[in-house]
């Protein structure tokens, strides 16, 4: 019944631009004043039919995901889903040859899926013009081997770096800076070769980065420095030799490449947060110089040790200043399991527990293996 009264009113909405209008909207209200009908008309208009899309899996970026890189096909979904128009590229020949690239240079089967799924940008990338160049270049400064695996799973957007544009004036403004005494260590006919396409590397770099400097240093225990812009790495600059530390000094290179893995403000907030702890500027700027690592702690985590070490150990500031790292050592862990053993260890030995007013910072910092044996093992079994 329902499709009988229904079938009059709907067939003459097939050609709609020949009926009047109110007859059509005289049609529509009675459709909305009647649910069961609307759904009916729903489900008895016949369908457009549409073209059969093709699968996933028959297109080009599928077949070199799963069957040359060693994707799965979830895996392989999640990078096209991230980067849309791998699906409208129909050779994969660029892709193929930086695959093939990465094997040659050692890369295992995990690193370079690795890459390709934290940035699949590589797929689309420019063989010739810049992922082979990049990796020649930071093969030139030093980062062979697994230093290179290691910068690059660890930071893959470099492989969209530009040598000439991006890479070359960075590692030189960080040369300049860490290794400002460095002088041209390395000559070969590839660095030659490469100096005379890229913008005269030696007039832009100055020298060619010896493999033991500290801007390679800085770069194997940060690959992201390379990502930040110029500006950043100045203000960078300016925040280490804010603290007196001497330019082309291991200490500049530690305090730097801390301060890189931290933003502006966050660094602003740890430094007053060690004045707010009783550390005069002075004192903070030793204490940053000495053991950079500092400025990765909580204000909390400051605190407890501070307090643990000045009511426990007896140790006084001077000592702390002398080797901040004490401040990073676990209390539970390392410090409290220490001093239980110090304490009974010194009254076993009077004539030691008379010459130190407090257990020595020497005992915090030696290993684990070292403690056992110059402590631990001199002690009664129980």
């Amino acid at each position: 019944m329902a499709a009988t009264v229904f079938r009059p009113i709907v067939e003459p909405l097939k050609h709609i631009h020949a009926i009047p209008a109110f007859i059509t909207l005289f049609s529509y209200s009675r459709l909305l004043q009647s649910p069961t009908k609307l759904v009916s008309a729903f489900y008895s208009t016949p369908k457009i039919p549409f073209s059969s899309l093709p699968s996933f899996e028959s297109t080009p970026v599928a077949s070199f995901l799963l069957h040359e890189c060693g994707f799965s096909l979830d895996e392989a979904n999640k990078i096209c889903k991230r980067k849309r128009n791998l699906l409208a590229q129909k050779s994969y020949d660029n892709s193929r040859q930086t695959l093939h690239f990465l094997r040659d240079k050692g890369f295992n089967e995990i690193s370079v899926r690795k890459i390709f799924s934290v940035y699949p940008k590589l797929l689309r990338s420019n063989f010739q013009g810049i992922t082979k160049p990049m990796v020649e270049f930071l093969e030139r400064i030093g980062l062979t081997g697994q230093k290179m695996h290691q910068v690059l799973t660890r930071n893959p957007s470099l492989f969209g770096k530009n040598v000439s544009r991006t890479l070359e004036p960075k590692v030189s403004f960080l040369q300049s800076v860490l290794d400002p005494c460095l002088g041209v260590v390395v000559s070969n006919p590839e660095s030659d070769k490469v100096a005379g396409t890229n913008l005269n590397f030696h007039k832009i770099a100055g020298k060619v980065i010896s493999r033991q400097s500290l801007t390679t240093s800085v770069i194997l225990n940060n690959p992201r420095v390379l990502s930040l812009s110029r500006n950043i790495l100045v203000g960078l600059v300016k925040d280490v030799e804010g603290m007196c530390i001497e330019k082309g000094s291991k200490a500049f290179a530690r305090a730097f490449r801390q301060l890189s893995m931290l933003n502006r403000d966050t660094v602003k907030v740890k430094l007053g947060n060690l004045r707010e702890l009783g550390f005069t500027e002075e004192e903070v700027g030793i204490l940053v110089k000495r053991y950079p690592q500092l400025l990765g702690l909580s204000k909390d985590k400051v605190r407890q040790n501070l307090k643990f070490l000045d009511e426990e150990w007896k140790l006084p500031r001077s000592a702390i200043m002398g080797n901040p790292a004490v401040l990073t050592y676990s209390i539970e862990k390392r410090l409290k399991p220490r001093l239980n053993a110090l304490r009974n260890f010194m009254m076993m030995n009077k004539s030691l527990e008379k010459a130190m007013s407090y257990p020595s910072v020497y005992y915090m910092s030696m290993s684990d293996g070292d403690f056992h044996r110059k402590v631990v093992s001199r002690l009664p079994v129980e």
